[in-house]
């Protein structure tokens, strides 16, 4: 606790700690909470084609390359919550509704558009937008638990896969 009251500029041993908060894990939580709502605040919607030239591929690239890279600032947060999950309550619920729910939910609503004007083929948009958010989170989860990217795959590689999988390439 020392620790953490310097690092906070409070005075270490001080007890000023438990002023603010009753327990590490509720500082966790206030921590993981914050920046929860940090990543909403920033979130950015992608050109759609109409914005680049009619382009859908570009489009899906763009996205699809934002979001690794998300997934990459993000990965540090990723980490502590994976090591501390039993401690974080309900901010990981918070956390899994920012990175997974909205995420599969505002992709689904791009892709169900996309569709309905005829730029993409017409299929299951939900499940769609699942399979495309689970390729890019596994694909950054292994390239960050082995070090390198699964099979030797690049991230234009990727990408690029997944392009034509939407596009129905």
């Amino acid at each position: 606790m020392t620790q953490i009251e310097a690092a906070a500029g409070l005075s270490a041993g001080s007890g000023s700690f438990y002023r603010h908060f009753r327990s590490k894990e509720e500082l966790l939580q206030a921590v993981v909470d914050r920046e929860v709502d940090r990543i909403n605040a920033e979130r950015q919607i992608n050109p759609g084609p109409e914005e680049i030239g009619g382009d859908v591929r570009i489009a899906l690239a763009l996205e699809f390359e934002r979001r690794l890279n998300n997934l990459r600032r993000l990965h540090p947060l990723m980490k502590l919550v994976a090591r501390e999950r039993d401690h974080l309550g309900a901010s990981v619920d918070h956390l899994g509704e920012l990175l997974v729910t909205r995420n599969v939910d505002i992709r689904s609503q791009r892709l169900a558009g996309w569709m309905a004007a005829g730029a993409i083929p017409t299929r299951d948009a939900e499940a769609l937008a699942a399979v495309v958010t689970f390729a890019l989170t596994g694909y950054h989860l292994s390239v960050g638990f082995f070090g390198h990217p699964p099979a030797g795959v690049s991230d234009e590689s990727l990408i690029t896969t997944l392009v034509d999988l939407v596009t129905g390439v």
